[in-house]
């Protein structure tokens, strides 16, 4: 028999590999591709790929490379067992383009040598980047190109190999069909009463379960609040469940507070009465990313906490009034805080939104907060408070008002950056506890959840 016959019969003895795909991430992939000797062929390295994963490398370590090409030809239709979709493939100058499915991807060479997740290229230990951008080519252009369906696989001049998992491609590339795992549902009041799962999670699931903590971002991620019930009724308590989903932020209120209405600081929430709807610390560059309320007493009347979708107000404003939604969308203005000890200010937009998607972004409205206005130019303050009050008049509408008695047990988060929140005036002792929770971190576990991706 000969050689070339008995290596094609010991590579069959592995077809079972190819009827029963596995997906395998990407950093999988580009480790097995870059343990290939660098003298192998392009073809040599496909069918290396397809089989090193299923534990029958052996046949590839020393083969007679006079049969790789009846190799190859013998198996090319197992390779890509998932071959079947799209994988059409387009070589410009500058880039590559690729479909898959209804996704259409723009690559720039220098854009995919740079992003090389090789062992030599990324260190996978650390999660950062190796390769010096300094030094790239950025006329670079690869010799070879091959899409099985699943597996991008390029040989650059110096026979560098790069490849990458199509799932990696699509989270991390930039085309207009980029979007959240989760979408966002906008509410009014009217909305949020036809939900028939309330944004809700029993202390229990939250704190013991990863189902419970997912649902929990999931709703943060969907509606902008949720509320964790049954828990302790203490700030012990309170702290317990904000630590549950990431660390507590500090800021000159302290690292987490409790309580009533006796004007510690020079602040309006420190008093007993009422709060329209607004986002807190509009004053600093970058506000916190959730607060955190538990009411643990209130011997007294009112007190209501009052939510309204920032985003809502916003979206309907972009629509009726476009002008105002660009205006506020443009023009800087300036918040702050000041009381004995602080003297703090921001400069932002009231309306941000993605630089790609052009979905709404963040809503930085406070009218307490706001500054005196010597960011806008004199001949275009007239315009500013006409937009101003546009908006404010989306937020005060009553439609737009969602009212929530919260109960000891009851610990609401809210996405600062989304929903505005306020009370109605009360009487009596009405002893509240809370904190912050930094924007980038309960974002990066909604991104751990496989919920968020931008």
């Amino acid at each position: 028999m000969s050689t070339n016959t008995k290596l094609i019969q010991q590579l069959f003895k592995c077809t079972s590999i190819f009827q029963q795909p596995i997906r395998l991430s990407a950093v999988q992939q580009v480790s097995s591709l870059h343990t290939l000797p660098r003298e192998s062929s392009p073809k040599q390295q496909q069918v290396f790929l397809g089989a090193k994963h299923h534990s029958c490398p052996s046949i590839f370590r020393q083969p007679d490379l006079s049969c790789w090409n009846a190799v190859y030809r013998s198996c090319s239709s197992f390779v890509s067992p998932q071959g079947s979709r799209n994988r059409d493939i387009t070589l410009n100058k500058e880039e590559l383009s690729v479909r898959y499915g209804h996704y259409h991807l723009d690559l720039p060479y220098v854009w995919l040598r740079d992003h090389c997740r090789c062992d030599v290229c990324y260190n996978h230990q650390t999660c950062q980047k190796n390769i010096d951008n300094f030094e790239l080519d950025l006329d670079i252009r690869p010799t070879e190109v091959s899409f099985d369906g699943t597996v991008l696989t390029i040989e650059w001049p110096d026979k560098h190999l790069t490849s990458y998992n199509i799932d990696w491609l699509l989270e991390n590339t930039y085309h207009d069909q980029h979007r959240d795992r989760v979408e966002r549902v906008l509410w009014n009041k009217a909305i949020m009463a036809t939900i028939t799962e309330q944004p809700m999670v029993p202390y229990k699931d939250f704190m013991e379960t990863e189902d419970g903590l997912k649902e929990h971002v999931k709703n943060l991620m969907k509606y902008g609040f949720s509320v964790v019930t049954q828990a302790p009724p203490s700030h012990e308590g309170t702290l317990a469940v904000s630590q549950r989903l990431t660390f507590l932020q500090p800021t000159f209120f302290g690292p987490s507070w409790s309580f009533t209405s006796d004007m510690a600081f020079g602040d309006t929430a420190y008093t007993t009465l009422g709060l329209g709807a607004h986002t807190d610390n509009t004053y600093f560059m970058s506000p916190s990313g959730i607060q955190v309320f538990h009411v643990l007493e209130h011997q007294g009347t009112g007190g209501e906490t009052l939510l309204v979708d920032g985003f809502f107000a916003a979206e309907t404003l972009r629509r009726d009034n476009p002008t105002a939604f660009k205006c506020l969308s443009e023009t800087v203005v300036a918040h702050e805080f000041y009381d004995s000890d602080h003297r703090v200010r921001s400069l932002g937009t009231v309306l941000s939104f993605h630089p790609t998607t052009k979905k709404m972004f963040s809503i930085r409205f406070n009218p307490y907060d706001r500054s005196p206005l010597h960011t806008v130019p004199p001949d275009q303050i007239k315009k500013f408070y006409k937009s101003y009050a546009a908006l404010t008049e989306e937020i005060r509408k009553p439609e737009s008002e969602v009212w929530l008695k919260l109960k000891p047990g009851m610990v609401l988060f809210v996405d600062n950056w989304r929903v505005m929140h306020g009370r109605s005036s009360f009487t009596g002792l009405r002893r509240v506890s809370g904190c912050y929770l930094p924007r980038d971190d309960w974002f990066g576990k909604a991104r751990l959840f496989g919920l968020q991706n931008l």
